[in-house]
């Protein structure tokens, strides 16, 4: 039985006049305001709908004055045309005071925070009751509890203290609202009656969210779009930072972060994105692995790879740091954008072409590599500037070549190979792969050929499973400079292509069959200016010292330890060489000791000094 059934009936009746004379559908006033009724302004307005006139607007076109008519709010199926299939002849148009007197009644459908009122409950967005107990011990909703009104419960009895002074409990939230407020945990749930689906949500939970948290902050005196546009400065750490202040910009932060995911997942490979951790092949503690996949047929994207946009984009900043070997660039909170421009950077660099080799030698020519039917299944992932072993059974080599020419001026690239497992003691340094120049040309069958301008191997590295290598090249006078890893420090090399080398020249990198067949194996490149090539050599040669962490003001505790192991190397070196100064002296001492000796032999033979002492013999036993 619905409630107030007699009131509806009547509100029904009543509602072909209520609709043309503009009046309330509660109380059937068209003026009611504090004050109270006014039968005057009732008829006047009556009398206006009627015959209309014309008031002042904003074209000026009469003097007279609008009507003085109350604010009403109306649900979402007024005023819908019969043609309409969702047309209802029953719709609902009430004025604010009878909203404020229904408060404790619950009779008009009407959400505590937005405002927004329903007809019934299939009118409009859906309506959530507010309750008394918890989910599991709740008693069901009012209907059920066979309640004439809210007010019968004790919880709505008490008003609530808000900003302002004490108003009464809201009885009823929207969905959207109730989303925006309790965007972590799921505080509504289901009438436990038998097909009973109205939702509940308990009321100290939401009078709670009511004042503390959309009242909190003057931001929320924006529109939304406005809101999102400023909230679109900030960097990616400040966002998360801000989507955990409160729920009132959970929403905002929720809007921008998946803006801003769209606008470059594709240039990451495909989930599902795995955010765990795994053993250190070096004995030490367990790391922290983020990683995409790359079997998905779809970008990264919530919910399929995280529950929220901002938890999404948090671990793409997290892959991209580490994969394009950003962090040397971040020095303090000035720079901690350097990832979030990177990511959103439009002109990134790119792999085009997969090549291998035609026959089992390492001198074979490379042909392009056939079209596989199903790229899910390939087990190499292409994407943007990554390259990602998705299948541990490729092992077989291949080449991949950059999608732009080196045509004019310097280009440099900073490069990283990540292979899990790699490097360990155990490890036979094999070679894991190749870089360098390739050269694209026609031979005269009109046939394209590809080969090595100038290629560098990359070897395993020891206690560490990556390996970062950089390049500059100038198209100009042919030079190519290497800047890569070896025996446990960065050295520099040159080398100047030949001129005979005809054809157009790209970047390539080369995976033998011993990345090829590591699961998960990732190559990342990025192209850089001058000014962050000079930074990657200066970080490279002074031994990869990691920047101070730029949320820590304090002390540089690394520092002072490296500090520490420097001063007790210079104890060490100076130890040394007062053991050879006191080793020094000791030979000095034993020489000197000789020279003596031997003078006094020679001072003893010439003056005949006769000694007893030589060539005495036992004497024999009687």
């Amino acid at each position: 039985m619905p409630l107030h059934e007699y009131e509806e009936k009547k509100r029904r009746q009543n509602i072909d006049v209520n609709n043309a004379s503009g009046a309330c559908h509660i109380c059937g006033s068209t003026a009611r305001n504090t004050k109270g009724f006014s039968h005057c302004l009732d008829h006047e307005n009556s009398a206006q709908q009627q015959q209309p006139r014309y008031h002042y607007n904003e074209m000026g076109t009469s003097l007279i004055p609008a009507p003085q008519t109350a604010p009403m709010r109306s649900c979402a199926c007024f005023n819908q045309s019969k043609s309409d299939p969702d047309y209802w002849p029953f719709s609902l148009r009430v004025c604010e005071m009878c909203i404020a007197d229904d408060c404790t009644t619950g009779r008009v459908r009407n959400c505590g925070i937005c405002g927004a009122v329903a007809c019934d409950e299939n009118c409009g967005v859906e309506m959530a009751e507010c309750t008394d107990n918890e989910g599991w011990n709740n008693m069901g909703c009012l209907e059920c509890r066979r309640k004439e009104c809210f007010s019968e419960i004790d919880v709505f009895k008490t008003p609530t203290e808000g900003p302002d002074g004490s108003v009464p409990k809201m009885t009823r939230v929207c969905v959207k609202c109730l989303e925006q407020c309790t965007p972590w945990v799921k505080y509504d749930f289901t009438c436990r009656l038998f097909k009973c689906n109205t939702r509940l949500v308990p009321s100290d939970v939401m009078e709670r969210k009511r004042f503390r948290t959309f009242d909190s902050s003057p931001l929320n005196l924006l529109p939304e779009d406005g809101l999102a546009a400023i909230v679109d400065f900030l960097p990616n750490s400040d966002l998360k930072s801000l989507y955990l202040t409160n729920s009132a910009m959970c929403h905002v932060s929720e809007r921008v972060a998946r803006t801003r995911v769209e606008r470059f997942h594709h240039d990451f490979p495909t989930g599902p994105l795995v955010v765990g951790t795994r053993k250190s092949p070096f004995g030490s503690q367990d790391k922290q692995w983020i990683r995409c996949e790359g079997t998905n047929d779809f970008n990264v994207r919530a919910p399929e790879d995280g529950k929220v946009w901002v938890g999404i984009l948090h671990y793409l900043e997290c892959i991209a740091k580490e994969a394009f070997y950003l962090g040397f660039q971040i020095h303090s909170r000035e720079t901690d954008d350097v990832v979030c421009r990177f990511m959103q950077k439009q002109d990134k660099f790119q792999f085009s072409q997969v090549y291998i080799r035609d026959g089992p030698n390492t001198n074979s020519p490379l042909i392009p590599r056939p079209e596989q039917p199903n790229s899910s299944s390939d087990g190499i992932s292409i994407c943007s500037s990554f390259i990602l072993i998705t299948d541990a059974s490729v092992k077989v080599p291949f080449v991949v070549a950059s999608s732009e020419d080196l045509v004019s001026g310097k280009q440099r690239f900073i490069c990283r190979l990540f292979c899990p497992g790699s490097g360990t003691k155990n490890s036979n340094r094999d070679s894991l792969g190749s870089y360098g120049i390739l050269c694209k040309s026609v031979n005269d069958a009109g046939v394209d050929t590809i080969t090595w301008a100038k290629r560098l191997e990359i070897t395993e590295g020891f206690n560490r499973e990556d390996s970062v290598f950089g390049l500059e090249y100038d198209t100009e006078t042919r030079v190519l400079i290497v800047h890569n890893h070896r025996m446990n420090r960065f050295v520099s090399s040159e080398y100047t292509l030949p001129e005979d080398t005809e054809g157009d020249l790209v970047f390539g990198v080369e995976f033998t069959a011993k990345a090829a067949g590591i699961k998960d194996s990732l190559m990342s490149a990025r192209t850089c200016n001058e000014d962050e090539w000079a930074s990657f050599i200066e970080y490279t040669q002074n031994g990869e010292n990691g920047p101070i962490d730029p949320f820590h003001d304090g002390l540089d505790m690394l520092g002072l330890v490296r500090q520490r192991r420097r001063e007790q190397q210079d104890g060490e070196d100076n130890r040394q060489e007062r053991v050879r100064a006191r080793l020094d002296n000791l030979e000095a001492d034993a020489v000197e000791g000789r020279l003596r000796d031997r003078i006094r032999r020679v001072v003893r033979g010439r003056v005949n000094v006769p000694n007893i002492m030589i060539n005495l013999r036992p004497a024999p036993d009687p």
